[in-house]
């Protein structure tokens, strides 16, 4: 016959409410009851139901991944499913399980029915799924959330970012270093916000040697490869032509160094190339391409982090940047000797 809380409380001398408060770790209960209670579980080898436990504390131990997805997103971002292998990694050492809720449109239907179908403890949200409406509608509903990415709007809700805008600082840093002044930028559309923070950085670290980047040497691109390629052929057309090219993305990069190869132009004496993202394209390249990395598994893994401390603690509110950006040095900056 299986062993009942209502076996563990006659063992402890307590009554099995108390047995339940103790297993759910309510801290009304004193030390010296929480040990004899404890012992009684583990003499009698009780195991509490997980379910009834989870029903016990108004609690699923679930919480929903949400992003924006479309075909072939594995070769556009694939730095998502790293970010969600992260989260996965620091919910699974909470005992939660993580659902992917994959959706094409911004969806605040979607959002609503989730959260009052009470499903989940919890919402991990890509930036790129949230509108200032759906922002509201969480903030308001009080769910515990994190989101994933700055939203570019004003906002109430907990995020958790890289510093895209010190990424750029240090890309532009690492130029001057190797002594190329004439910098270009390839980057993503104009609503880009991480793109957008990206340049923001490299302008301000210009400002500090009196340097700036000519208006004609950015240009705003749909993130392609095919785009990378043609807007590293428009840029070398600039009087003057730029000495150095920094692309938002590995697959621009991935474009600007073919064309310039195709084009037989020296990389790095004639024009040094760098990237932000360490991965896919930046180590396959011809020069393998300097890069600004960050740890998107580790973005993940706090995001999700502090998503348990919110549940813990419902008014813990942050916004915050993570992680440190980190300089990869290749041969696309570097001179052979």
């Amino acid at each position: 016959m299986s062993i009942t809380i209502k076996d563990v409380a006659r063992i402890a001398g307590v009554s099995p409410s108390t047995v339940s408060k103790v297993i759910n770790q309510n801290h009304t209960i004193s030390e010296p009851t929480i040990k004899k209670v404890e012992s009684a579980i583990r003499n009698l080898n009780y195991t509490p139901n997980e379910r009834a436990r989870n029903l016990a504390r108004k609690s699923t131990k679930i919480i929903s991944f949400i992003t924006l997805v479309k075909r072939d997103m594995a070769f556009v971002n694939p730095h998502l499913f790293e970010i969600m292998v992260g989260a996965q990694s620091a919910l699974a050492q909470k005992d939660y399980s993580m659902e992917f809720i994959g959706i094409k449109h911004k969806s605040l239907e979607l959002i609503q029915q989730l959260i009052e179908s009470k499903h989940v403890d919890g919402l991990i949200v890509h930036a790129s799924a949230l509108t200032q409406e759906i922002a509201r509608y969480i903030v308001k509903s009080k769910i515990p959330h994190s989101v994933i990415g700055m939203p570019n709007f004003p906002n109430g809700v907990c995020w958790v970012d890289n510093n895209n805008n010190l990424s750029g600082q240090i890309a532009a840093k690492h130029i001057l270093a190797i002594e190329k002044e004439q910098i270009a930028y390839i980057g993503g559309k104009t609503n880009d916000s991480i793109s957008e923070l990206r340049l923001e950085g490299i302008k301000e670290e210009l400002s500090h040697h009196n340097l700036k980047i000519e208006a004609n040497h950015i240009i705003k691109t749909n993130s392609s490869f095919e785009e990378g390629y043609n807007a590293t052929l428009k840029l070398l057309e600039q009087k003057p032509r730029p000495n150095a090219i920094i692309c938002a993305n590995n697959l621009l990069d991935l474009g600007c160094i073919k064309a310039l190869n195709d084009l037989g132009i020296k990389i790095p004496d004639e024009i040094a190339v760098i990237t932000f993202d360490d991965y896919p394209y930046s180590i396959i390249t011809n020069p393998p391409t300097t890069a600004i990395n960050i740890d998107v598994y580790d973005l993940g893994q706090q995001a999700a982090r502090l998503l348990m401390e919110k549940i813990r603690k419902p008014n813990y509110q942050f916004q915050t940047y993570m992680t440190v950006p980190l300089l990869v040095t290749r041969q696309s900056t570097r001179k052979q000797f």
